[in-house]
């Protein structure tokens, strides 16, 4: 009886405290990474189950970022924003960089490229993301993690937009 109280409590109380984890690791890249803001393009998938979120393509500044692969395994990439590069090893003397992966397709993703937003203004930032009006802030760790902090409509909050 003791033992199976024990288990249940385990159950319970595990996946609070490995969210609990993940919401300060969140937070930690937030406060402590260097912020710097990117222009995106892009769209607004709507999706019943998972609501209104911005899904957009981020402009690094560079021609190519990702070779398509030819095997089907993702391969790790960074991308150093200073000085403007690409590599699918950590770059030495980079500043600035995000880790992410390569996939099938060529397409570098570092699990930035979504935006959760509220369904009164998803048409209204669709339609400004559409018009090349958009900028994300990004939250960058020396070692390459990024976490997004703001998105930007012509340089200003999305929040504070009416």
């Amino acid at each position: 009886m003791i033992q199976s109280k024990k288990n249940l409590a385990f159950a319970f109380l595990f996946p609070i405290f490995v969210l609990a984890m993940l919401t300060f690791y969140k937070a930690y890249i937030l406060s402590t990474g260097e912020e710097i803001i990117l222009p995106i393009s892009g769209y607004d998938p709507r999706d019943l189950l998972s609501g209104h979120y911005l899904t957009y393509s981020i402009d690094y500044g560079l021609e190519s970022v990702c070779k398509p692969n030819t095997n089907s395994n993702q391969q790790p990439g960074y991308v150093c924003l200073e000085p403007k590069m690409f590599s699918y090893t950590a770059p030495e003397g980079c500043s600035k960089m995000i880790r992410g992966v390569c996939s099938d397709y060529g397409r570098f993703t570092a699990g930035i490229e979504k935006y959760y937003i509220p369904e009164d203004k998803a048409k209204m930032l669709d339609n400004q993301i559409r018009q090349k009006a958009a900028s994300i802030v990004l939250s960058i760790t020396p070692g390459g993690q990024a976490q997004v902090k703001d998105l930007l409509i012509n340089g200003k909050s999305w929040r504070n937009l009416k």
